[in-house]
């Protein structure tokens, strides 16, 4: 129903043009099928485009399970930077162009036109707060479009019939725009209003969130242009003296999943992808990372069993599970790069391996309880597909969390002359991190519950003892990590430093590929990134190919040459893998 409306108000404003540059057979098209019963914006409401731009965001980061499960821009980004597995073989043809329509059509045709039908009607109403909420959201959005592609259509989009071809803005007037647009929403969030937004999803209208979430993104945008931008120190403390950033799990900006799949299906997208009853688990993870996380500091991270699920204790010796098993290590691997097997059962892919599928689904390993809502790992060792696990995919998209933006301070403080000390921030970042995850895992009922396998850590246990007792983090646990990673901070210097920050940014960042792509195009950290299977896999994507749906069909779009074309806020950046 909800859709349905929509698209009658999108047929009476004319705005389905927007940046897509649709032709003129196109549009004749749009004009007969236009619906006699077209709402017009005065008849539309407020609450009905906000509650629609804020689910349009969850899918144009996680992507929608209920169109044709639809991967969110996080995905990609989360598998160039080996947090998930790339098939690749090649950066080259890992992502051609086709990969990207539907996001750019959530983002301009739906999210952000939604944005613009919602503010007159808002304004009238004098509803501020949605206005204040949307114009957020669009900034959210215009800014990772320019991060994941460089110039896009912005100053000349959405103006309907007015202009179906606009130009492309170049990034660093897109990013000027965005902060604009954020200072805006500030503005409106201050004005008294006759209704504020409780339907809103993320923090049920209270401005003071809001207005966190606004300034975080300003640390956001102004870190990620550190490397073209001298001042954004000077810019960050003020921040930090005005004290409202996002610095407590209470105020994280994050979108929250239901365990419902009735129609529409309301579950994470990625956990609707991987535990369909009918489905094998569609995901690989990543090799490289599931080390980092497992072994790094005597393998005392505690958010190795919400993060990954071992569908099997052992990793096969059958060549048919996993032809890597028969196969000499690649020449561009050195010894310490982790090759096919990662260790203690955790069963994943190494970077660009596009071998054919095997007959895994039931043994690989998949995602955990945190951040999509399947299960604890508690050395069940048993195969999970089927819906009724874990939390039934009642996860989150973590957009903005506290832990973020203290990592960025931390690199703020190493890079741009931000006030505070790193190692505080380092300290506090991993701790906010490991207390959301774990938090997270506590909202299963039955985790006491869980059948534990028989492994060697568990035979000599005592029956009576929970699988809390034995496999949740103490407090002990956490300080045990947090204090070797401090160690490992303490005699570091320089750039040893900045790399451990950001090492441990990467870790906390489980489930959002957006920030992990900004950060390692920004810092050229991690270091020791798992090569990519092929010893010559083409350059690194540093920004992503446009999509079809804008160089087909706008006349002022041209297509980059390729995938090595920096955004503005990279350019003279690291040399990366």
């Amino acid at each position: 129903m909800l859709k349905k409306y929509k698209q009658l108000i999108y047929k009476s404003l004319g705005i389905l043009t927007l940046a897509l540059g649709f032709n003129s057979c196109e549009s004749t098209e749009l004009q007969i099928l236009e619906s006699p019963n077209a709402l017009t914006p005065a008849e539309a409401d407020a609450d009905l485009f906000l509650n629609s731009i804020e689910i349009g965001l969850g899918v144009f980061f996680d992507g929608d399970a209920r169109a044709n499960n639809t991967e969110g821009l996080s995905e990609e980004g989360a598998e160039v930077t080996r947090m998930l597995h790339m098939f690749g073989p090649t950066y080259t043809n890992a992502y051609p162009p086709s990969d990207f329509d539907t996001n750019w059509t959530q983002a301009y045709a739906e999210v952000l036109a939604d944005v613009r039908a919602l503010e007159p009607i808002a304004e009238a109403n004098q509803q501020y707060t949605h206005i204040g909420i949307s114009k957020t959201i669009e900034a959210y959005i215009a800014m990772t479009l320019v991060d994941y592609f460089g110039d896009i259509p912005y100053s000349q989009a959405l103006l309907g019939a007015e202009n179906t071809n606009p130009g492309l803005d170049d990034g660093a007037s897109v990013y000027v725009a965005v902060e604009a647009l954020l200072d805006e929403a500030l503005v409106q969030f201050a004005r008294e209003e006759l209704t504020g937004a409780t339907s809103d999803q993320f923090y049920g209208g209270d401005e003071t969130k809001w207005i966190k979430l606004v300034n975080t993104l300003k640390l956001k945008l102004y870190i990620q242009s550190r490397l073209v931008d001298s001042s954004v120190g000077g810019k960050i403390n003020v921040l930090l003296s005005d004290g409202n950033l996002i610095l407590t799990e209470a105020d994280d900006f994050a979108y929250q999943y239901s365990n419902t799949n009735a129609n529409p299906d309301s579950r994470h997208p990625l956990f609707t992808r991987n535990f369909n009853v009918a489905a094998d688990v569609a995901d690989y993870m990543s090799n490289s990372y599931m080390v980092r996380v497992k072994d790094e500091y005597l393998g005392r991270d505690p958010r190795t069993r919400y993060y990954f699920y071992r569908q099997s204790l052992n990793f096969t010796e059958d060549p048919n599970e996993a032809e890597c098993i028969t196969q000499p290590r690649p020449t561009n691997y050195s010894s310490s790069d982790v090759f096919c097997d990662p260790g203690n059962g955790y069963w994943g892919r190494d970077h660009g391996d596009n071998d054919g599928i095997p007959p895994d689904g039931g043994k690989r390993s998949t995602w955990g309880v945190y951040p999509v809502g399947g299960q604890f790992d508690a050395s069940q060792g048993t195969a999970v597909t089927g819906r009724l696990i874990g939390l039934q995919g009642a996860g989150i998209s973590p957009i903005m969390l506290s832990s973020f933006t203290n990592f960025m301070l931390a690199e703020g403080a190493l890079t741009a002359g931000v006030n505070g000390d790193a190692r505080t921030y380092l300290e506090a970042g991993i701790r906010a991190s490991v207390n959301k995850v774990i938090n997270f895992g506590e909202r299963l009922d039955t985790l006491d519950d869980v059948i534990t396998a028989d492994d060697e850590e568990t035979e000599d246990v005592d029956e009576t003892e929970t699988v809390r007792d034995l496999y949740v983090p103490t407090a002990a646990d956490i300080d045990s990590y947090v204090n070797t990673v401090l160690a490992a901070y303490d005699t570091a210097a320089g750039d040893d430093r900045l790399e451990i920050v950001i090492n441990e940014y990467m870790k906390a960042l489980f489930g959002n590929g957006v920030e992990a792509y900004n950060t390692y195009r920004r810092t050229g950290f991690p270091s020791d990134m798992q090569p990519t299977y092929l010893d010559n896999p083409g350059e690194f994507i540093n920004s992503f190919l446009y999509p079809n749906e804008l160089v087909n069909q706008n006349s002022n779009a041209v297509q980059k040459p390729d995938q090595t074309v920096r955004v503005f806020w990279a350019v003279g950046g690291p040399t990366l893998e």
